[in-house]
């Protein structure tokens, strides 16, 4: 291989690696959307503005944001202690409360 040609194949596995570590981006009303389904649906058990001890449920700050197939379905399906929301929400409601809780609460849009 000519060293120009791995030189660019190296560049883009470098930049390829570099796209899948930055955080999402979320538009800031769908996050606001989310915020106002959060304190009407999660907030009583993983705590206002997500702010809970995480001993007792799930700490939703440390929520991986390269996971969001993850997230929807523990909460369209429940998970461990946490109960199914399919018939209490819609889509657009579970993706709302994404862009919520992957933006860390509005922290990182």
């Amino acid at each position: 291989m000519h060293k120009p040609l791995m030189w660019l194949c190296g560049a883009a596995l470098i930049g390829a690696a570099h796209a899948q570590t930055n955080p999402p981006t979320f538009d800031l009303a769908a996050i606001e959307k989310g915020r106002e389904q959060y304190h009407r649906t999660c907030a009583q058990c993983h705590g206002r503005n997500m702010v809970n001890a995480g001993t007792t449920v799930y700490d939703l700050r440390r929520f991986p944001q390269d996971q969001p197939d993850r997230f929807t379905q523990s909460v369209v399906n429940g998970k461990g202690n946490m109960p199914s929301f399919k018939e209490a929400l819609d889509m657009q409601a579970v993706q709302a409360l994404w862009a919520y809780v992957g933006s860390r609460g509005g922290k990182e849009p």
